[in-house]
């Protein structure tokens, strides 16, 4: 059995299930509630309304989009001009008259859903201030061993990176008012995609309520200011684009559903992201929450065809996006086996040009949380494992997993005290909070940063040429030996291939200074 500490990973799968936990912790919460889905009359009886993806044969919204859903009984609510789809409303039986129509490519189900929780007032610190001050850097770069393992400070002596890269953190939003992010964001490039709707109200999409896009976003960009921790790239700008249901009134809280991940993708289309850093994993609607999508279901079959087309459009327009792989420890090569004649992945690191991610920890083994597989893994980054801890820091148990920007008021920041993995550093004159966290969602930043450097020196340039640049440059791992569970599953993972790529770690972890130098 693992310890509790050990289990602790933040990728969307365990915010979810976080949830019930957090939800103990008295977090006010106030607006409007998820309540069921509207309903219409229809000869004295209510029917279900909801919203449905839609995209078109043609890969293009046509003229006349208004009148083929409205001859179907429904309406559109909002359009996807880059990826050429649109979010319908209407009963089931709009969605199958959709699609039986042959302009019509697929109509995948959403969900009305609500991101309403207001602010919450900061914990009383569970741990005392901890900080190091070190020449030459931020006051907790010495407990960064993550950037010191893909050499990212003597990268950043060459370059931090270009302020006209723009990276998208498709995530739980970005705490603009934290230390290491004040500047760092692009107010206008940022939204709120929550129920399938661009929202670009700072007061939504700045509100992380779970703390995980304040995380991600500083392992990317952290601001190099005297203050806390710096990023691998903290010259170029991040855009925050909210994808997380994050009210807990809603009983979808803590889940990303297919819509608002296209709605982010053509967001960032329309407005010219460099980069997407995904680190999560898009849940289904249409079963339990398993993250898993195959195509013998004709409704998840629906979100594969529309989360490819948006992945592939953006790649065309050199929009690359980059994907966390998840953490439940599973060979995503396998997961067709129990489904005969289907094809399963996890989305959107299942997707064609989609760099996908793995995670190790100090050791540079696969953490013990770690999804892998041939054809999901791409290259590997620091995402941190509280089994081995960073043996430079003693000072608490948390230090094997990775340091990053947290808002005080965050869910994450109040849950990290159960794990000593609260952080602050008060040499400013007040203090900045940050967290320890693992997994593959603190290892796709480390790569998207790294690549944010890559577009810095060659400019912009598609996923293909990007995920080359990056395996040319990387270090490669070996597989260990196996049998390797260092969770004791008791179903140990099986390494294939060699030390310039196989199943584990791709093409290796990705190396900050030989991209730059």
């Amino acid at each position: 059995m693992r310890s509790v500490q050990a289990r602790q990973s933040f990728t969307r799968s365990t915010l979810a299930v976080a949830l019930a936990g957090w939800a103990s912790l008295g977090v006010a919460s106030c607006g409007g509630g998820g309540g069921p889905d509207a309903v219409e009359v229809v000869s004295g009886a209510a029917v279900a309304r909801q919203n449905y993806l839609v995209s078109f044969a043609s890969g293009a919204i046509p003229s006349n989009a208004d009148s083929i859903v409205a001859a179907a009984g429904g309406s559109i609510v909002t359009r996807y001009t880059n990826v050429g789809a649109v979010l319908a409303s209407g009963t089931a039986a709009v969605a199958a008259a959709l699609r039986s129509d042959a302009g019509i490519d697929a109509v995948a189900s959403a969900k009305a859903v609500s991101s309403s929780l207001g602010p919450m007032a900061p914990p009383p610190a569970a741990h005392p201030p901890l900080r190091n001050a070190q020449p030459g850097s931020d006051p907790l770069s010495n407990r960064q061993w993550d950037m010191d393992q893909i050499r990212d400070p003597q990268a950043r002596a060459i370059s931090a990176g270009k302020s006209s890269v723009l990276v998208g953190v498709i995530d739980s939003g970005l705490d603009i008012t934290h230390p290491d992010l004040a500047g760092q964001v692009v107010a206008s490039a940022s939204a709120s995609c929550v129920g399938g709707v661009a929202n670009p109200d700072p007061a939504v999409w700045s509100n992380d309520v779970f703390g995980h896009g304040t995380h991600v976003g500083g392992i990317i960009a952290g601001a190099k200011n005297g203050v806390g921790i710096v990023g691998v790239a903290p010259g170029v700008k991040l855009a925050g684009v909210k994808v997380i249901v994050d009210d807990l009134n809603d009983p979808n809280a803590g889940l990303i559903f297919a819509d608002a991940v296209v709605c982010a993708i053509d967001w960032a289309i329309g407005h010219r992201f460099d980069l997407m850093n995904a680190s999560l994993l898009i849940d289904p609607f249409t079963g339990p929450v398993d993250d898993i999508f195959c195509t013998d279901d004709p409704d998840r079959l629906a979100v594969i065809k529309m989360v490819r087309r948006a992945v592939i459009t953006a790649a065309a327009h050199d929009v690359s996006l980059i994907a966390a792989v998840g953490n439940t420890f599973t060979d995503l090569a396998a997961l067709s086996h129990s489904m005969p004649g289907a094809t399963c992945s996890v989305l959107p690191a299942g997707a064609p040009t989609v760099i996908g991610v793995s995670a190790v920890g100090v050791t540079r083994q696969l953490s013990f949380y770690s999804n892998y597989g041939r054809g999901a893994v791409d290259l590997t980054g620091p995402g941190g494992d509280a089994l081995i801890p960073d043996p430079a820091v003693t000072d608490t148990t948390a230090s094997g997993q990775v340091l990053s920007s947290m808002p005080a008021n965050s869910l994450i920041y109040q849950s990290a005290a159960g794990w000593n993995g609260q952080v602050q550093d008060c040499s400013s004159g007040t203090c900045a909070t940050y967290a320890y966290l693992q997994g593959t969602s603190q290892a796709t930043p480390h790569v998207t940063g790294v690549a944010a450097l890559a577009i810095s020196r060659y400019g912009k340039m598609g996923p293909l040429a990007l995920r080359l640049l990056l395996s040319a440059t990387a270090t490669p791992l070996p597989c260990p030996v196996g049998p390797y569970d260092p969770g004791m599953t008791g179903t140990p993972a099986t390494c294939t291939g060699t030390a310039r790529f196989n199943n584990f770690y791709g093409a290796g972890e990705v190396d900050a200074l030989n991209v730059v130098r």
